[in-house]
Order: structure tokens, then sequence, then C-alpha cells
């Protein structure tokens, strides 16, 4: 709609500086006409007085000729009467021209005039010319008298007169209709002036009337926005314009409003998100709290596992340097026993540089083809005793076929004597402890299950951290080299990782333990 009333405003400005400009135009036009007429009329004049002037100089030749029998000079009356011939033409030419500009009402018998005064100037000559061939002696003054009246006085000068004075007719109606033009003009242009003025004053303030309340209603939106008030909405109705700016304002605000609430949710997410964080750090401290416990009670562990043997080995060397003579057989006891120390201390050491190597993925394996069938049956032959002892039936299930696997055969047995033996200390008497071999994706999987008491399942996502001992006796991840440091299951983890697979427990109070080992083929 603005848009149309200022389209609609620049239109009129455009038509009015148009219509000036063709009313300058015209008054140009009109002007240059009248003077173009008002100059002929003035040519005309000077020509007729032009030809008085050239007439009277040879009717007085003619005269002082008839009068006086002078001879006259014929080029001279020759040039006069050619100067009355062109002033007679120009005469007529002005006259049709002037008859043709102003039309024939405007200049009656002008030009029949001139050929009556043309004709007159000829009677006249001719006259004179009869005077002049009378012969000699002849009276000729009364009838020079009579040309001289009546023709001259009175005919010529009244025709000459009568045509100067239709010429200041013509010029004082030039002039004043110059004048005429010249305040119709004005008059016109002060006219579109002022409607021009009016024009402008009246679409200004329209437009400023227009303008004012859509922009207040703008601005009082743009400061609701800038308050932070986003539900503020600008009216519409005003015009289709500022309906438009109105509906993209708006539009602008639900946007805000909706990226405000967006704001506000992530700002609870986020809230949210370092509540939760703040309880995974928590908890986070609490496992490193309890892992620096875990390595306190592994280095006191450590100091007595390690200050136990050693002392029993300076011992035993002691008394046998002290003795001066003992019996062969106390002796060779004495050997066992530092023999037997100091194998326990050598797999502590073993355990804990393999734990070492496998952090700093440094681990080297000797990798060959193992025929699992006969590492069971070697399993079986190794623990026979042990099971015996405790009254646990072992039990290994026969391999699928190919039961081969590629892998180190020294590592994957000790990791599997780690889970038998584990197996095996936590089975009741007349319990059942049994390895299976089974195909899994891209390798293989074996199970140690038993009919022990089972995991508490606070202890159970840390079977497998090293350090870590459950809270009742004989807990799980004791084995000969480690017994007590809770070393056993954090090395069979690290076994198994260096071999590319990994070990799960699955275990609840009183329905024993399932130890799940994956290894995958290796590629060529």
């Amino acid at each position: 709609m603005y848009r149309r009333k200022i389209v609609l405003g620049a239109i009129a400005a455009v038509g009015l500086v148009v219509v000036a400009a063709l009313l300058a135009l015209w008054a140009v036009r009109a002007t240059e006409a009248n003077m173009r007429q008002a100059e002929q009329a003035h040519s005309l004049l000077a020509e007729h007085l032009q030809l008085s002037v050239h007439a009277y100089r040879l009717f007085k030749q003619l005269t002082d000729e008839v009068l006086l029998g002078a001879q006259a000079n014929q080029s001279v009356a020759r040039n006069k009467r050619a100067a009355i011939a062109r002033s007679l033409a120009r005469i007529r030419l002005l006259e049709l021209q002037q008859r043709e500009d102003l039309g024939p009402a405007a200049v009656p018998g002008a030009v029949e005039d001139t050929d009556g005064l043309e004709a007159l100037i000829d009677t006249i000559v001719r006259d004179f010319e009869a005077l002049l061939a009378l012969p000699p002696g002849t009276p000729r003054p009364e009838q020079v008298a009579v040309i001289l009246e009546d023709r001259i006085d009175v005919s010529f000068r009244e025709a000459v007169n009568a045509a100067l004075e239709r010429q200041r007719g013509v010029v004082t109606r030039m002039q004043a209709q110059v004048r005429r033009v010249h305040g119709q003009l004005l008059a016109v242009s002060l006219g579109l002036a002022a409607l021009a003025v009016l024009g402008a004053l009246a679409a200004g303030a329209s437009l400023v009337r227009g303008l004012s309340r859509p922009l207040a209603a703008l601005q009082q939106g743009a400061s609701a926005i800038g308050r932070g008030d986003f539900a503020h909405r600008v009216p519409q109705g005003y015009d289709a314009e500022f309906d438009a700016m109105a509906t993209a304002f708006n539009a602008m605000a639900a946007q805000l409003a909706q990226h405000d609430a967006e704001r506000e949710d992530a700002r609870r997410a986020l809230e949210a998100a370092v509540g939760e964080r703040t309880v995974e750090l928590t908890r986070a401290n609490a496992e490193l709290q309890r892992a620096d416990a875990a390595r306190r009670h592994f280095f006191a562990d450590v100091s007595h596992e390690l200050r136990t043997p050693l002392t029993i080995i300076r011992g035993e060397a002691q008394v046998a340097l002290r003795a001066a003579q003992r019996p062969p057989e106390e002796l060779r006891e004495a050997l066992r026993s530092v023999l037997d120390q100091a194998v326990g201390l050598s797999r502590l050491v073993d355990d804990m540089l393999f734990i070492a190597r496998a952090d700093a993925q440094a681990v080297r394996l000797q990798r060959r083809s193992i025929d699992l069938a006969a590492l069971n049956e070697e399993l079986l032959r190794d623990l026979r005793g042990q099971a015996q002892a405790r009254d646990v039936r072992l039990e290994a299930a026969p391999v699928p076929a190919p039961g081969q696997l590629v892998a180190d055969p020294d590592r994957l047995r000790q990791l599997l004597l780690t889970l038998l033996d584990n197996a095996l200390r936590y089975s009741p008497p007349q319990g059942r402890v049994r390895l299976r071999w089974e195909h899994a994706a891209q390798g293989w999987m074996a199970t140690v299950e038993d009919e022990g008491p089972g995991i508490d399942p606070s202890d159970l996502p840390h079977v497998f951290d090293r350090f870590f001992r459950g809270a009742g006796a004989g807990e799980p991840g004791r084995s000969d080299g480690g017994a007590g440091l809770g070393l056993g299951l954090a090395v069979a983890r690290a076994i198994a990782q260096a071999h590319g697979g990994d070990i799960e427990a699955d275990s609840a109070p009183g329905q024993g333990t399932r130890m799940r080992l994956r290894l995958r083929l290796p590629a060529d």
C-alpha cells in the first residue's frame, strides 16, 4: 500500500514535471511565433517606409524633370524603380507569410492593397511620362499640380499610411499576444507550483501519519524483544507492507522464543549432564580411591609376600652356614626350601612383569598351532592331584573339529590354569569343574564352569582388576604365583587381550561362576 502511494506520488510528480515542460515548450513556441510575426510586421512596416521613400524620391525626380525640363539621370531612375520593385516584392512575400501565419481575418486586404499601391505608383509614373511626352512649350504646371495633389498627396499618401497603420496594428496585437501568453504562462506556472507544493505537503502528511503508528508499534516490539519478552507480537492491520513486516517480525520473535526455550532446555540438559558427570566423577574418584587403597594393599602384600620367602631363604642359609657339620639330608632340605621360595618369587615377578609389558603393549608371543584336545589332556593331568585333594570332579568336554588354535602355548596354558585353579578353589566338595571349547565368530570360545558359591554382584565388575581381592576368604584371582595379590585374573585377561581376545565373568551368589574366554584367529 505504501509502495503504491509512493509510486502514485512519484507518477504525480513526474506528471507535473511533464505538464510544466509541455507548458514551457508551448510558451516558448507561442512566444517564438509571436516574435516571428512581430518581426514580420516590423519588417513590413520598414518595407512600406522604404517603399514610400523610394517612391517620393522618384516622384520628385520626375516632377523636377517635368517642371524644370532638367534631364534626369536615367540610371538613377532605373535604380529607384528597381528598388521600388524589390520593396514591393518583399512586401508581397511578407504579407503572404503574415496571412498564412495569422489568417486572412487578421490582415484583411493586405495583399490586395499592395497590388493597388503598385498600380497607383505605376499610374503616377505613367502620368509623369505622359507629361514628359508633351511637345516643348506646352504648359504643364496645372497637370503636375493635379498629379501632386490628387495622386501623390492624397491617394498615394493615404495608401501608404493605411498600410503603415495596418502593420502598426499587427505589431500592437502581436505585442499584446506576447504579453497575454506570458501572463498565462506565469499564472499556470504559479498554479502548478502551488499544486505541487500542496500535493507534496498532503502526500508527506499522509505518509508521516501512516508511518508513525506502525513504526511506533515496531519500535515497541523491538524494545520488548530487547527486554527478553519474546511473547510480544506486533499488531497488524496498518498496511500491506507493514503487515508483511509485522509478520516477519512476529516470526522472528517466535524463532527467538523457540531458541530461548531450546537454550533453556540445553541449560537444563547441561545442568543434568554436569550433575551426571559429577556423579560419574564422584564414582571415578571413589574408584581411584579404591584403586589407591588397592595399590597400598598391593604394595603391603608385595612387601609381605617378598619378605616372607626372603626371610625363609635367609634363615635357611644362615642355619646351613652356622652348622659345622650337618647331615646331607638336612642341607638338602634347606636347599629345597630355598628353591621353593625362589620359584614362588620368580612367578610373582613374572606376573608383575607381564602385566607391565601388557600395559606398554610390548608383549611378545611365540605363536604356533596348538592341538586343543592335547592341551585339555595336559591341563587335566596337571590339576588332577589338586582336584582329588579337594574332592572335586574335573572334566573337559570333547573339542569340536577342527581342534586347532594358533596361539602362544605357554601363555594360553598359564591362562587356563589360572581359570581352572580358581574354579577348583571355590568349588565345594563333590562339586564339578568343567572346561568346554566351542567355535565362535572368527575364533574359539572356552568356558570354565564351577558349582561354587558365586561372586558377589558388587565384586563382579572388578574381578579382572589388578590388585583386586574380594571380601570373602579365598577370593578370585588367586594363583600359585600371585596368591593373595589379586594378579591371577588380571594376568589372565592381559594374556587374552594380547591374543586379540578377552575374558568375561558370569556369576550370581549360590549359582556358580562361568568364565568365558574368546580368542580370535590371527591374520595370515
